[in-house]
């Protein structure tokens, strides 16, 4: 039999002592590591302090607990350069703002508040609110600093009509130009626009554009005739007789029309050419009187021309209104010279001049004065009566028989005064 020899292990109870000691102290090494590398430092600014803050948390508001540092309800904790495990010598830190004093200026309406925050937080404290449309001299997410002053100015709506269509816009400020740049509307050479294009537009303002068009045309039209009216000592008074009958004309006109949207809004006549000219009708009233008296004229002067149905065959001209009646003196004057005697009338020389021959018929023919001659200024002429000429008689009676009465004077001579 042969024996084999069997050498010990050279691991003997010492040794196993020095590897456990050895794996402790590795694991006490491990956990000191672990622990130095779970902390980290944070700066706390606040209240114009910084506080270095050696933590492991990652909350800011246990970190600002730990620094020993209370919120008030309006303050505000930047946490923008806070990052967990990052130390405070690369720039890892907590602000503190407390609430300050900041106004807005809302288009003239102004609001003061107490806040610390961003400018979003000033606006929501004093129930704003921004709209993209609207200009503000600082951006939401600005910080806010203490005595800032926001200024906001507020759109309005402008409303555009143009092309059948109505362009309700946003607008800031600028002029009628702006906006219309804005909605890229283009004006044609004969557009108009209103207001004008430098109109500095305001809240409540409209701006409508007119598309204007000029258009030549050619119109035949009618040339209504007149009716003319005139008198004539040869027709009775009370009758008209036509004298003419009356005929429309014919003319043509070119026009140039002003077409705005598409409707002629003003037309301006360039031409006119006059194709047949109308025939005016012509319509007499008669003046002539119907002499019912069959005694005779009271004139005293013989008539020197012929009658016809009570009236003169050579009458130029024939006036109406009222006779009054006078006498004087025998033998006495008159204005003219000639003797004041019955046949010698009183007038108004600036209407009838002296040496006139006149044959005077009241106008419902019961009186006939006669033939007579503008000799005499009447007192009518100045004292605004309304008559327009004076009867001579020889007695104060027949001046009172005659007293006033609506003659027609028929001229049948005028004098030189």
């Amino acid at each position: 039999m042969v024996q084999k020899s069997v050498k010990n292990s050279t691991f003997t109870p010492a040794a196993g002592r020095i590897l456990a000691i050895l794996f402790l102290a590795i694991i006490v090494v491990g956990t000191i590591i672990a622990s130095a590398m779970s902390t980290y430092t944070v700066n706390v600014e606040a209240d114009g302090n910084v506080i270095k803050v050696t933590t492991s948390e990652q909350s800011a508001q246990v970190i600002l607990k730990q620094a020993g540092i209370t919120l008030g309800e309006k303050d505000y904790l930047d946490s923008s350069s806070f990052v967990v495990g990052k130390n405070a010598r690369k720039g890892n830190k907590l602000v503190v703002k407390r609430a300050m004093p900041v106004t807005i200026d809302d288009n003239g309406e102004i609001h003061d508040v107490m806040i610390a925050g961003k400018v979003s937080d000033a606006l929501s404290e004093a129930g704003l609110t921004f709209r993209p449309v609207d200009k503000m001299n600082y951006k939401e997410d600005d910080l806010l600093v203490e005595n800032m002053t926001i200024k906001i100015t507020r759109a309005f709506t402008v409303d555009v009509f143009v092309d059948g269509k109505t362009h309700s816009v946003d607008f800031l400020s600028g002029t009628v130009a702006d906006v219309l740049a804005g909605l890229h509307v283009s004006l044609g050479e004969e557009d108009e626009v209103s207001p004008s294009m430098d109109t500095e537009l305001k809240a409540g303002n409209s701006v409508t554009v007119y598309r204007v068009t000029y258009e030549e045309r050619t119109a035949v039209e009618t040339i209504k005739y007149e009716t003319i009216y005139k008198t004539s000592s040869k027709v009775y008074k009370g009758t008209t007789e036509v004298e003419q009958e009356g005929k429309n004309g014919q003319k043509t006109v070119v026009y140039k029309d002003k077409i705005v949207n598409g409707k002629v809004s003003k037309s301006t006549k360039l031409s006119e050419h006059v194709d047949q000219a109308a025939v005016n009708k012509i319509v007499v009233s008669g003046t002539k009187i119907k002499v019912l008296s069959t005694t005779g004229q009271l004139s005293a002067i013989p008539m020197p021309y012929a009658l016809q149905d009570g009236i003169p065959t050579n009458v130029i001209t024939t006036i109406t209104g009222y006779a009054t009646a006078y006498y004087s003196t025998p033998g006495k004057g008159t204005a003219s010279g000639r003797l004041a005697q019955s046949g010698h009338v009183a007038v108004n020389p600036r209407q009838i001049p002296y040496g006139s021959e006149l044959y005077v018929v009241t106008t419902d023919g019961k009186y006939v004065y006669g033939y007579c001659i503008a000799a005499d200024t009447g007192g009518f002429v100045d004292n605004g009566s309304g008559i327009t000429i004076d009867l001579y008689f020889d007695t104060y009676g027949e001046c009172v028989q005659w007293g006033s009465r609506q003659v027609c004077i028929y001229v049948l001579k005028w004098g030189n005064g």
